[in-house]
């Protein structure tokens, strides 16, 4: 039997940004959830950017009677976020990362909150590599870049680093992540990698400048069958 993951991610719950375009980021959360509950999916992973104040609580609300998983973005607050979810929390560090074994498959969840992984998760992440299953990874910040002017200014800092982490091992590595708000598919190596579209607004694909799209949301259902992996993408319409 498939295993279906719903991946979503970049929310911006109750954020002044996407209410000042007009984009109201609750009902585009509740539609989405609307149609992973049509299609019976009852594990979800957020990617971050979860949104702010009362939308955190919103979040964990709608999402109690799912099997959740959380990565950081970088407008999230790990003392927030903490006071609901505690997977993989640091208390030392501040930060939120965990690994689970399948049965075909390693997931392994980074925190990526600060625009950067910092040394003491990447020392974590190289045992973690020791792998003999095909990894999954969900991290809030792509990994392998784009041509974009997105790219340019919102990109991991340390990203070769991570980069060269993750191709030291022959295992193939599939990464899901988000914020930059489109979609997108790079394979590099053994690595491949899939950016979701944002729940709340997307990002045009464009080289020199940055361009929003508010007419479009969306998320993306992952299917797991053994070691196989697939996933597509259902966008919304929103400009009715």
């Amino acid at each position: 039997m498939n295993e279906k993951i719903a991946h979503i991610t970049d929310l911006h719950l109750d954020e002044d940004f996407p209410l000042k375009h007009g984009v109201f980021t609750r009902m585009r959360f509740d539609n989405i959830l609307k149609d992973i509950k049509k299609k019976n999916i009852k594990q979800v992973v957020c990617t971050g950017d979860i949104g702010e104040n009362k939308g955190i609580l919103y979040f964990f609300e709608q999402l109690k009677s799912k099997t959740l998983s959380i990565t950081l973005g970088n407008h999230d607050k790990f003392a927030e976020i903490s006071k609901h979810y505690d997977k993989g929390v640091n208390y030392d560090s501040q930060k939120l990362y965990s690994s689970t074994l399948k049965k075909y498959h390693k997931l392994i969840y980074l925190d990526s909150s600060e625009g950067t992984i910092d040394k003491e998760q990447l020392l974590w992440l190289e045992k973690e590599l020791n792998s003999e299953k095909p990894i999954i990874v969900f991290i809030h910040h792509p990994i392998i870049g784009l041509n974009l002017k997105v790219d340019e200014i919102g990109k991991l800092k340390n990203r070769k680093k991570v980069a060269s982490l993750l191709t030291q091992t022959s295992i193939e590595i599939t990464i899901y992540c988000g914020h930059y708000h489109m979609e997108s598919t790079l394979v590099h190596k053994n690595i491949t990698q899939h950016i979701t579209p944002a729940v709340s607004f997307q990002i045009k694909k464009n080289l020199d400048t940055l361009e929003i799209d508010t007419t479009i949301s969306g998320y993306r259902i992952i299917e797991v069958e053994k070691k196989n992996l697939s996933s597509k993408v259902k966008l919304f319409n929103n400009a009715d």
